[in-house]
């Protein structure tokens, strides 16, 4: 009964999971290495979830080739250190970001502001004309506004103004990987 649960589980993954997945033009990973940094998220969860670490952090983590950045509260900088040492250790991870802030851990108010940032953020990105063709992740904790994603230097001045703008905005940190801007084809007249 439990493998039929399991494979029902999976299934269900792989068929709902493909249609919510975001494709990056620009994304080099492998169908292995996607898998790698989704285990590493859930990894990174189940550290935090341990008895030792219970109440004394909150944390949301991304992948991406080996490269995780964890964003949070910490109760204090030992804390914040053993977090990021145990998720260092974890299979497939290359480098860790740790933006762990020590502060008390926000509260469900703070966390729901939190959300209405994120989505105005996004929703305000979305709307751009000149962000059109570009997936920016966007991650807000304690008003502070983390964004991912493959873009050029241009969109990536356009996204952090707009997200800067966006009332409720602590502070803007880019974590974009950058490309060079594809030539525009020529239009013949």
């Amino acid at each position: 009964m439990k493998n039929i649960s399991l494979s029902l589980v999976t299934i269900f993954c792989l068929f709902f999971g493909a249609g919510c997945s975001t494709i990056y033009e620009n994304d080099t990973r492998s169908a292995k290495t996607e898998w790698n940094d989704s285990k590493v998220v859930i990894d990174v969860a189940g550290i935090v979830n341990k008895p030792e670490f219970k109440g004394l952090v909150r944390l949301n983590a991304v992948s991406y080739q080996g490269k995780v950045l964890i964003v949070g509260q910490a109760v204090n900088e030992t804390v914040k250190q053993q977090v990021a040492k145990k998720v260092e250790s974890l299979k497939n991870v290359d480098e860790v970001f740790n933006q762990l802030r020590v502060r008390p851990l926000l509260n469900l108010s703070e966390i729901g502001q939190d959300t209405w940032i994120t989505t105005k953020v996004k929703s305000n990105l979305v709307a751009s004309k000149k962000l059109m063709d570009v997936n920016i992740k966007v991650l807000t904790e304690d008003k502070e506004v983390f964004l991912l994603g493959y873009v050029t230097d241009t969109q990536a001045d356009i996204a952090v103004d707009i997200a800067r703008h966006i009332s409720g905005v602590k502070q803007v940190i880019k974590g974009f990987n950058y490309v060079e801007a594809k030539p525009q084809p020529e239009v013949k007249q």
